[in-house]
Order: C-alpha cells, then sequence, then structure tokens
C-alpha cells in the first residue's frame, strides 16, 4: 500500500454575503451587505480577526498549510486592503473575491482556488471562522492523525477530525471571561474532513454538529485545541454540548501566548464594545493588527 500525504486546506468566510449558511441569508440582498458592511460591525469583525484568528494561523508549528479567505465583492476598499494587507506575511493564504452565491458552492470555490500539493493523495479541509482561535498545534495534529487514520481505513471514504476541548470567550463591556468547554458533538474550529484529493466534498458539506450521522469521526480532548468567541454579532447561540466550567484567566494567560500566539492582554479590550472601533483604527494608523505587529 503506497503511502498517504495529506495536504491541508482552511477557508474562512470573512463577512461574506452567502446565499444560504447564516441567518442573515434570509435577508434581501441590500439588507444583508447593509448588516454585514456596517461600519461598526466590521470595526469589531476585524478587531477579533487581528487579535485571534490571524495569530494563531501565524503561530502554527506546521507551516505546511493553505488558506482562502472568501469575501464579498462589495466589501468597502478600506477594509479589503487592511485585510490585505493584514495577511500579507501568512504563508500560502489567498483572498478570493466573490459575489453572493450558494453558500457551500461559494466554500467549494474557496477551497479550488488554493492549488494542490504535488505529492498529496488526500486533502483536509479545515472549517474556521473569522473570530475564533485555534491552537498551534491543530495543522499538525490534523495531518498525522489523518494519515495514521489513512493506514487502518478505506483511504477513498471521506471521514472527519476534530478536537471536543477548548475555549468559550465571552465578551462583556467589563472583561473577557473564558470558560473550558468539553463538547460531545463536534464544533466547528479547525475541523475538518479528510477526503481523497479530487473529492469535491469538504467540511461545509453538512452542518458540524451532526457530521458523526453522515462520516466517521475521530476527536481529541486531551487539552483545549480552540478558542471561540461569544459577543454580540455571533451567528448561533453559544451552546456547549457538554461540560463547561469558568476557568480564571490568570491560570491560563501564558497558555494564551505560548499555544495560541493570543496576546491576553489585549483581550479585555475586546469586550468593550464602544472601544473596539478606537482600539482597531488606533492599531491600523500606527502599524499594528489588533495590538500585534506583523513581522
Amino acid at each position: 500500500m503506497s503511502e498517504s500525504v495529506v495536504q491541508v486546506k482552511i477557508v474562512i468566510r470573512f463577512s461574506y454575503p452567502s446565499i444560504g449558511g447564516f441567518a442573515t441569508a434570509a435577508m434581501n440582498r441590500r439588507d444583508m451587505l447593509a448588516q454585514l458592511y456596517d461600519p461598526d460591525r466590521l470595526e469589531r469583525r476585524f478587531a477579533l480577526f487581528e487579535t485571534l484568528t490571524l495569530p494563531s494561523l501565524q503561530a502554527q508549528n506546521d507551516v505546511d498549510f493553505q488558506t482562502c479567505i472568501l469575501i464579498g465583492e462589495d466589501l468597502p476598499d478600506p477594509y479589503f486592503d487592511r485585510l490585505r494587507h493584514g495577511v500579507r506575511d501568512l504563508r500560502g493564504c489567498r483572498i478570493l473575491v466573490m459575489p453572493p452565491r450558494d453558500h457551500y458552492r461559494a466554500v467549494t470555490k474557496g477551497f479550488g482556488y488554493l492549488p494542490n500539493r504535488e505529492a498529496a493523495t488526500h486533502t483536509a479541509t479545515v472549517r474556521m471562522d473569522d473570530d475564533d482561535a485555534i491552537h498551534a498545534d491543530t495543522v499538525g495534529r490534523i495531518r498525522k492523525v489523518s494519515e495514521r487514520m489513512l493506514e487502518i481505513r478505506d483511504p477513498a471514504s471521506p471521514f472527519v477530525v476534530g478536537f471536543n476541548r477548548g475555549y468559550f470567550l465571552e465578551l462583556s463591556p467589563d472583561n473577557a471571561q473564558l470558560s473550558e468547554v468539553f463538547e460531545t458533538t463536534p464544533l466547528g474550529i479547525g475541523l475538518a474532513l479528510v477526503a481523497p484529493v479530487g473529492d469535491k466534498v469538504n467540511i461545509y458539506r453538512r452542518n458540524h454538529r451532526k457530521l458523526p450521522r453522515f462520516f466517521d469521526c475521530y476527536t481529541e480532548l486531551a487539552r483545549p485545541m480552540f478558542i471561540r468567541t461569544v459577543h454580540q454579532d455571533n451567528d448561533s447561540g453559544a451552546y456547549a454540548s457538554g461540560g463547561r466550567d469558568d476557568v480564571p484567566r490568570r491560570d491560563v494567560d501564558d497558555l494564551l501566548r505560548s499555544e495560541f500566539g493570543v496576546d491576553p492582554s489585549l483581550l479585555d479590550q475586546l469586550g468593550r464594545a464602544e472601544h473596539v472601533a478606537k482600539f482597531s483604527r488606533g492599531a491600523a494608523h500606527d502599524g499594528q493588527y489588533g495590538g500585534l505587529h506583523l513581522q
């Protein structure tokens, strides 16, 4: 049996106006664009992306992965420029500009926009949102687990790799409260579907909570592997399908920095909704994003 080689591709939807897939999809196009591209909302999204999502991608120990950021063609130019500037040093990152399209067709296009590695036999398509963070070992763990799983199963049959332990970061005007959560069903942060190269199925094919109904799923809970933010713009509720315990920030600040690439001193600022816009705009003017210098 020949050795399996897994390539890793991540698609992030950055305020993309898809047809279906989000609560805003029920709106007419004009109202949906007005809500998605409201300047205050975009400032909040950038603050989260630049403080959590982007640093965690830059912190990956296994750098052999590609990222597609899917945006709408109507995203205002200043925000497109800011996004392009912010990800300029993220290896393997491409921005795909698209008109509104059926949600699954759009994300499929995003994965296809990332070129296949010549030696790859399988692709791990990974789901991640623009306001969450993943552990620095996520890409490496997805690849290692996937290649081991392919040694003992039908390589033509897609399967899921995920992580059922992580943090909820609840933002309020007073502070940012962390809770450690243990999920019983897959959460869509750093969640991967592994399939042969050329197979059109990807991780967005099914609701992440229902994946065990359709695919074999391998999940781990040895350590916290994700940070999910809970804030006013969430498209879905903050529901943990398993246990949940509050965590004193002082106990995990070092871990956030060393294992997620996140500066914990910036988290409380994210919770002050009236301060987020100033925080992000000020950072953009002095060459920083989310308080983090991009090298």
